[in-house]
């Protein structure tokens, strides 16, 4: 299996050789290939005392359309691709996810460049209580409708 753990870190490595190639420098990850190797890692003697790596919610079907599922890599660990062999990008294929996360620490950069292809869909917005004023003067600015007659 080209998927390990370091332990004293929680950095999960994937090498090249794990992944499938597309063309050229070009390679993608299955997340749910990924997802389920790591299951099987994860429940081997070694690592079974380690905390959870990884948070799935199942697709779900909303109106005939199935939504993707979503894997969250959680708990303090971080993915690094692998870049031994030189710069290649990487396509994440099969789910929502974090794995490509710079900023919050999940993806370790190097040479390689990941790919999301994450799809939005519906997104929540916290943007705090609505201004009811505010928002009826700004459609009658617009000449949509006047709320005054």
């Amino acid at each position: 299996m080209a998927v390990s753990i370091d332990e004293s870190t929680k950095r999960i490595t994937i090498t090249q050789d794990y992944l499938t190639p597309v063309t050229g420098t070009l390679y993608e990850l299955n997340t749910e290939t990924f997802r389920t190797d790591m299951n099987a890692l994860m429940d081997s003697e070694r690592y079974m005392w380690m905390d959870d790596y990884a948070r799935r919610n199942a697709p779900v079907s909303v109106a005939g359309v199935t939504l993707a599922q979503s894997i969250e890599i959680i708990n303090g660990y971080s993915v690094e691709f692998d870049d031994g062999p030189g710069a290649y990008s990487v396509r994440l294929a099969g789910s929502n996810n974090n794995l490509f996360d710079i900023q919050n620490g999940i993806l370790v950069q190097n040479l390689v460049q990941v790919i999301p292809t994450n799809s939005a869909g519906l997104v929540e917005v916290n943007t705090g209580a609505a201004d009811t004023e505010k928002i009826v003067q700004t459609v009658e600015d617009w000449g949509v409708i006047n709320f005054s007659k």
